[in-house]
């Protein structure tokens, strides 16, 4: 991964300017010392924005864009009259904010105090749905971009660490270590889409009732069945859609009755993509999707092509979940890593305790759902009290049907 390190401010434009410093210079020599932090970690670097010039935001926003970079720093330095102090990073409204908190949390470690994490909208009302910082909004979304305040150079206080040699060193360290640790590690093996699950059913269902208590955790079932079929995992695409839909909360854009389980379609603002006639279609479609990104094997014999967006992506173009970075999510750092993360955390927090015993009132449940007596599956709520309405609507069923017979 590459990583592209902007010196802020340059040129005439000085920045903030405070006890005889320009803030152009601070933050030039801070790029310059995390530029060096972070290749010797092994991260590649482009340096081509450390220097003095001055770019218009058009011309700095390309250059990040076609740098080939995932990520971009750009290093700055605060002011607020003196009397703010401490380390901000500025995030996308669009990230979920980890690179800044790991970055933050490393800061922490230092003793330097750390004022916020943050994101801003634009204030602009043409425009909502967009970052306030040219920087982020301009580079989004082919790169992720934030900005880090290391300090206020207004800020007595805080002008004598920024100024400080060792200082300089701890801080750009900490942050190119909250880098380190967002990015994934090439040396770890990747987790392929393709194959058999590692968890039970139960296992899910387990952690989707714990989570979400109103959720129906018969979706489980359907993404094992549905899964088996193609031969992808049916464990992690189910965490897939939790990650997507924060375990069936939905959220974000995507409401329930889409049936979109992964997102399809998606991108933010008022798209809320594709819509399924049903829970099963929505389910099969999210598991095509993944069959088109790690298979260029034709669909499995008999089945429906129920997902639309099947023939938009090249097949077999991401064979293993952390190739889905920058593909299914853009910029999608992280992305495939996260949704394996969930399927480690399932393992640990809900062992296999073995298939649950069927209910003794399953068999029934199942009879009268068949025969039209029940209006729905209440396999999950056999124990719950029945209420007076729904015991009034069963006997007025068995009085028609014995009218019917009489």
């Amino acid at each position: 991964m590459k990583i592209i390190i902007d010196a802020g401010h340059g040129g005439t434009e000085t920045g903030a300017v405070a006890f005889g410093m320009k803030e152009k210079d601070l933050n030039l020599i801070f790029a310059d010392l995390l530029a060096k932090k972070l290749q010797g970690l092994g991260i590649e670097v482009d340096r081509s924005l450390i220097n003095d010039n001055q770019y218009d935001s058009t011309r700095l926003t390309d250059i990040i864009k076609k740098s080939g970079a995932a990520l971009c720093i750009s290093c700055h330095n605060n002011s607020f009259n003196g009397s703010a102090r401490g380390f901000e990073v500025i995030h996308s409204i669009h990230s979920n904010g980890n690179l800044a908190r790991y970055i933050a949390d490393e800061v922490k470690k230092t003793g330097f105090p750390v004022r916020r994490t943050f994101s801003r909208r634009s204030t602009n009302p043409q425009t909502p749905d967009s970052d306030y910082y040219f920087i982020i909004r301009l580079t989004y979304p082919q790169v992720e971009t934030i900005i880090v305040e290391f300090g206020f150079l207004d800020n007595s206080e805080d002008f004598k660490i920024l100024t400080n040699p060792t200082w300089r060193d701890r801080l750009t360290n900490a942050v190119a270590l909250g880098v380190k640790k967002y990015i994934p590690s090439d040396k770890k093996p990747k987790t392929p889409i393709m194959g058999n699950s590692i968890l039970k059913p139960n296992q899910l269902k387990a952690a989707l009732k714990d989570i979400n208590p109103k959720a129906n955790t018969s979706i489980v079932d359907l993404y094992y069945d549905i899964a088996r079929d193609y031969g992808v995992k049916a464990d992690i695409a189910f965490f897939q859609a939790m990650h997507e839909t924060n375990w069936l909360k939905f959220t974000g854009v995507v409401k329930p009755e889409q049936n979109n389980f992964a997102g399809l379609g998606a991108t933010g603002g008022t798209n809320s993509g594709e819509s399924f006639p049903s829970v099963e279609v929505g389910v099969e479609a999210h598991i095509q999707h993944l069959y088109a990104y790690a298979s260029t094997s034709p669909l499995p014999q008999g089945t429906v092509l129920y997902d639309t967006r099947f023939n938009l992506v090249q097949r077999g173009s991401a064979r293993n979940w952390e190739d889905l970075n920058g593909k299914w999510a853009v910029p999608g750092v992280g992305y495939g890593e996260s949704i394996v993360a969930l399927q480690e955390m399932v393992s640990g927090k809900y062992p296999d305790t073995g298939e649950p015993p069927v209910h003794w009132a399953k068999a029934c449940n199942d009879e009268l759902l068949n025969s039209g007596f029940l209006n729905s599956d209440h396999t999950d709520t056999l124990d719950d009290y029945a209420t007076e309405g729904m015991v009034i609507c069963m006997i007025n069923k068995l009085r028609k049907e014995l009218m019917k017979d009489g």
